[in-house]
Formats: C-alpha cells, structure tokens, sequence
C-alpha cells in the first residue's frame, strides 16, 4: 500500500508511472475535504484494488469518496470508473460532452486500443454532467470545474485553493516541463488545445498536477508558459502524426 501526500488536501493515489497502481493508470490524485473525499481520475481499471488500498493506507475510509472527477474520455482515465463506483458508490462527474462516451464506451474512448493492452471494462453511468463554472462541494472545499478542450472536446481541469497557494489539476490538456500531449488523438482540437493552455497561464496557479508525468510542487506557472511557447512555435501546426507523451 503506497500514495504520496503532495499537499495538505492532496495525495496521489494511483499511477502506473510511479508504481502505486496498474502500469497503465494515469496520476489518479485524491482530495481530503475533511469529512468527504474526491478521487480524480480512475485509471484504467486494472488498478482499481489497489487505489482503494492506498486509500485505506492514509488511514481513510474509501467510503468517504463521495464524487470521481473524469478529466476527459481517454481509457486509462475512465477505465476504473465503474469498479470504483461499486467500492465507493460515489458519484461520477464528467464533462456533459463526453457523457456518451463514457457510458457507452465511443471511439473517443480508445476502448479498442484498450482491450489491446489487456483491459476489459464497462461504461458508467455519468452522475453529474459538468460544462464549466461548476463549484463541486467536497466536505470543507470547493473544486472550481473548468471546461479545457483541446486534448479532447469535453476535456476538463479542476482548480482547488489552499492556504498555501493554488492547485490545477489538468488531465492530458498540460504536462510539466511543458512536454506535449498526444495531439493527433481522435477529437483532438489543436486550436482550442492553444486556447486552454493560454487560460490556464491566465489563472497563474502554484502547483502542477498532470495526468501523466511528473507533478508541480512550486512554480507551475513557469512550467505552463514554456508548454504556451512550444504550443504556438510554428512547427506544432506541421506535426499531426507523433506522439509526445
């Protein structure tokens, strides 16, 4: 049982990239709100037990999870989804452009690149339809919903003010040291991908933390203006076919 504790509210929980949960999880990030908590993102459902048994070894009860914030579509952030609702029944937000894609498993997806990776899993029913501006109550916070497409067309990135500064969650839609996401993916948008990067410089937030990747303790903004430069860099309008991340 592992999780780090990144702030006072947050932990990561689950991710393939550090060893916490199935190799193809995304960051799956918890927020404490005191009596109620949040779970960011699933996973691609392989990990499912074990993001309930690092929650269960903070010393919380995964009972307490009252809401699973999905970032976007993708299958290594949904994939856990359902898993985690029957452990948790805990309610399932996602942003309303998306909801069929979630509960019936559309190309936007990835569902078959999925099941070549060995992942089988279902679609969830979507709880709470986001669209943006959107205050979600958990216990003692708020996390601030912001629509952020690009990546894909109901990507969303979630804000959470700390005594100690100001967290964004961003999914795929920014990654530290300003690495590129996957920008050839189906529904990918690159000119509201531009416009959602710029946004969020706007918002000046102090810590970092991307759905793959390594997370931002101090200085987000810094590592958010260098991923704007190579956004607008003229040669990311020639580039369709690589992959970044």
């Amino acid at each position: 049982m592992y999780a780090l504790r990144l702030t006072e509210r947050v932990y990561l929980v689950g991710g393939g990239a550090y060893g916490l949960s199935d190799p193809r999880d995304c960051n799956i990030y918890l927020i404490d709100g005191g009596g109620a908590l949040a779970l960011i993102d699933a996973g691609g459902g392989g990990g499912v037990k074990r993001i309930m048994e690092n929650v269960r070894g903070l010393g919380l009860d995964p009972k307490r999870i009252e809401l699973l914030v999905l970032t976007h579509c993708h299958f290594d952030h949904i994939g856990g989804a359902g898993g985690i609702k029957r452990e948790t029944g805990c309610s399932v937000a996602a942003h309303e452009a998306e909801v069929e894609e979630v509960e019936k498993l559309g190309p936007l997806t990835l569902y078959e690149m999925a099941k070549a990776r060995g992942l089988e899993f279902e679609g969830v029913k979507v709880d709470v339809r986001l669209q943006g501006g959107e205050r979600l109550k958990v216990g003692e916070v708020e996390i601030e919903v912001l629509h952020t497409p690009g990546h894909t067309p109901g990507g969303v990135s979630l804000l959470l003010r700390e005594d100690k500064g100001l967290d964004l969650f961003t999914g795929d839609t920014a990654s530290a040291q300003g690495r590129l996401g996957w920008i050839n993916g189906p529904g990918c948008n690159l000119d509201e991908w531009k416009r959602s990067i710029k946004r969020m410089v706007d918002l000046q937030p102090d810590r970092l933390f991307p759905g793959h990747g390594v997370f931002v303790l101090s200085g987000a903004l810094d590592h958010l203006r260098l991923l704007d430069e190579k956004m607008n860099a003229p040669w990311i309008n020639i580039v369709t076919t690589a992959d970044f991340r």
